[in-house]
């Protein structure tokens, strides 16, 4: 089957590129429609009810021990990880052809999944907020050879200052320090007086987005979120991506010891070496060569 045609309409234009790179942040044209997006908010719903055990299997007989369950508690932060594995609405999300473009545009390489994960903050109260502490992917990705790595955040409705949209520290992924780990920290104050700017100014910028866009970030750009304010919950999916050219390397983390992902005990081993380009975890979802090519049939 011929795939659909993109759309070059939705692609970077030049100048987005380039300011991505100084950014390191891009907010595309609305990708997803209505009837994409509703689906993906009924699925999750379904998916969450399953979820009666921490464990979950995989498709290769693997097993993943999920950072949420129903034992959490309903009105927690959930990050849920290898969810487009299991939730067809979800994988139709990663696999639409312009997200896959976009990603490679900006890698300026093929792209493949690193890895997806599933997001649902709850409303809070003041008294107890439930904020995205500033943080950086690479952080959690010593593992990758590449430093272009990024992220397609794909929100399921609306996303504004109340709801709790993500927002970027404009320029931080060329920071002399990019190893942030403080997901689950609410203090977004105090992290933020832990930055090492090398003289830069810290400018924030919340992504303010309207339902169907799609934001995209580099691996090294230091982004967080604010509590959830509206009688809402916040619904979106982080489809995590890597170059064609990135591969598994050993390095060590702030403390010494060797850094680990759990990509590494779930992907097939070649020559005792996680493979990062395996079909059934890290599959293809964008060349670029097919973007370019959708590019040049407009010039």
């Amino acid at each position: 089957m011929t795939p659909p045609a993109l759309d070059p309409d939705l692609l970077p234009t030049d100048d987005e590129i380039e300011a991505y790179r100084r950014k390191g942040w891009y907010v595309s044209r609305p990708l997803f429609d209505d009837t994409e997006l509703d689906a993906a908010i009924d699925a999750s719903e379904r998916y969450y009810d399953t979820l009666y055990q921490q464990q979950i299997d995989l498709p290769n007989g693997g097993t993943y021990q999920l950072a949420w369950w129903k034992g959490t508690g309903a009105d927690k932060l959930r990050k849920n990880d290898y969810s487009t594995l299991l939730v067809p609405e979800l994988d139709a999300l990663l696999k639409k052809p312009i997200l896959g473009a976009i990603g490679a545009l900006l890698a300026d390489d093929d792209v493949r999944l690193w890895h997806d994960q599933l997001l649902y903050k709850p409303t809070s109260s003041s008294g107890a907020p439930q904020a995205v502490g500033w943080h950086t992917d690479f952080g959690y990705w010593r593992t990758c050879s590449s430093p272009q790595m990024l992220t397609a955040w794909v929100p399921f409705t609306d996303m504004d200052e109340e709801i709790g949209t993500i927002s970027f520290v404009d320029g931080s992924h060329e920071w002399p320090e990019n190893n942030h780990l403080n997901f689950f920290s609410s203090d977004l104050d105090g992290l933020e007086k832990q930055f090492n700017t090398g003289g830069a100014k810290v400018s924030k910028s919340p992504a303010l987005m309207k339902r169907g866009q799609v934001s995209f970030h580099n691996s090294r750009t230091i982004h967080g979120s604010a509590p959830n304010l509206t009688d809402a919950p916040r619904r979106s999916i982080a489809l995590h991506l890597q170059p064609g050219a990135n591969h598994h390397i050993e390095r060590r983390n702030d403390n010494g010891d060797l850094a680990r992902h759990s990509n590494d005990s779930l992907v097939r081993q070649i020559d005792g070496h996680p493979d990062y380009a395996d079909p059934t975890f890290c599959p293809r979802v964008g060349t670029l060569i097919e973007a370019r090519q959708a590019i040049e049939t407009t010039t």
